[in-house]
């Protein structure tokens, strides 16, 4: 990885912003104690714009069609004492693009439920407020609730023991993944009907013939979009370590998460997954990126005593779908530096136990670790 001046280059240093955190128990341990400031626009721009100061390369937003439930967080706790509902994260997105400094946004957008016109025109809108700086993030429903709630097509209903069991969750889903393929490649054809040079000047609005449907293939909408684009949005998706979600990156993403556990290690993910991007028909080379949740401390016992204790209030062990970091920020530094420079990870997203606690030691402490380490 290049350094330049001594300093790290091209790692990036993502937050995953959801709620108060993504600990069952991040709400009553947070110093938030009225539930409806997580409804208004402070508390989102006032974390894009600590973010940005702090070094922080890009957010990411999260969608989901019902409330949450402990369905799968193995929390058996008070359910009043859990986040419920969240922002459109297309609105929470454009508050915090017009509102702050943050390079980038990864806006997360349900695709199993959407139609992909809708999707399309409003990361285009997104994209017209802040060129360069919208990602989108194709969201696949394994949830049957989604369904229900928004009268879509039923999907599989999963239980607690297939969540644990990546592989058995894709096959089980392995045709909303090739429905999201086709979604996405529609979305992403749309963008390319109305671009942004077929803007006149003067008494001419617009230069005829460049704006034109697409021809359907993979979905049938056609276009042309109602809003010009002059610069797309960048895609990037998470990949659990199981073929589809594999596949699916590998077929439409720039950009994948993986998601490093004590059994599958980020060298065996990245191994596995350029093993299946070469047999993808076109496709391009994907940027690596990981995908961790952490809980941190000054000290590693502190740490682990800090998770500890979360567990305790919900009355369960966390249980995710990535590995969880627990430990300092010199430590998450080391690790995050081995990943870079021995396995060729372009940059983490990292999501916080405790947005308060943790979202502010990985601004205050790791980044700066991040950005001075010196030259190797």
């Amino acid at each position: 990885m290049m350094m330049t001046g001594g300093r790290l280059a091209l790692f990036r240093v993502g937050l995953a912003l959801e709620g108060v955190g993504w600990h069952p128990a991040a709400w009553p341990e947070s110093s938030m104690t009225v539930p409806a400031e997580l409804f208004g626009s402070r508390h989102w721009t006032d974390w894009g714009r600590a973010a940005a100061a702090g070094g922080i390369d890009f957010v990411t937003l999260e969608d989901g069609l019902s409330a949450q439930t402990e369905q799968f967080a193995g929390v058996p706790g008070d359910p009043r004492k859990v986040v419920r509902g969240r922002l459109d994260p297309v609105v929470t997105a454009a508050m915090v693009l017009s509102s702050t400094d943050i390079g980038e946004v990864v806006v997360s957008r349900n695709v199993t439920h959407s139609n992909p016109f809708h999707i399309a025109t409003q990361l285009a809108s997104l994209a017209a407020i802040a060129p360069g700086r919208v990602t989108f993030r194709p969201q696949v429903s394994a949830n049957a609730g989604d369904a229900a709630v928004v009268g879509g097509t039923p999907t599989p209903r999963l239980g607690s023991e297939d969540v644990q069991v990546p592989a058995r969750i894709a096959h089980r889903l392995r045709d909303l993944f090739r429905d999201a393929e086709s979604q996405v490649r529609a979305i992403r054809s749309l963008w390319s009907t109305f671009p942004h040079e077929s803007l006149g000047s003067g008494d001419e609005f617009w230069q005829h013939g460049l704006i034109a449907p697409r021809v359907p293939d993979h979905h049938p909408a056609a276009g042309p979009l109602n809003v010009p684009v002059a610069v797309a949005p960048l895609v990037a998706t998470l990949a659990h370590h199981a073929l589809e979600p594999y596949r699916l990156a590998a077929a439409v993403a720039d950009r994948v998460f993986l998601t490093p556990t004590a059994e599958h290690p980020v060298p065996k993910l990245v191994a596995a997954f350029r093993q299946i991007e070469q047999l993808t028909p076109d496709a391009a080379k994907t940027e690596l990126y990981a995908d961790i949740a952490v809980v941190l401390g000054d000290t590693d016992e502190s740490a682990r005593a800090r998770l500890a204790h979360l567990n305790q209030v919900t009355g369960a062990v966390w249980s995710t779908d990535t590995g969880i970091f627990t430990g300092t920020a010199a430590g998450l530094a080391e690790v995050l530096a081995g990943w870079r420079d021995q396995d060729g990870i372009a940059g983490v997203r990292l999501r916080p136990a405790v947005l308060g606690e943790d979202g502010e030691r990985i601004i205050r402490d790791l980044v700066p670790l991040m950005h001075d380490e010196p030259a190797r």
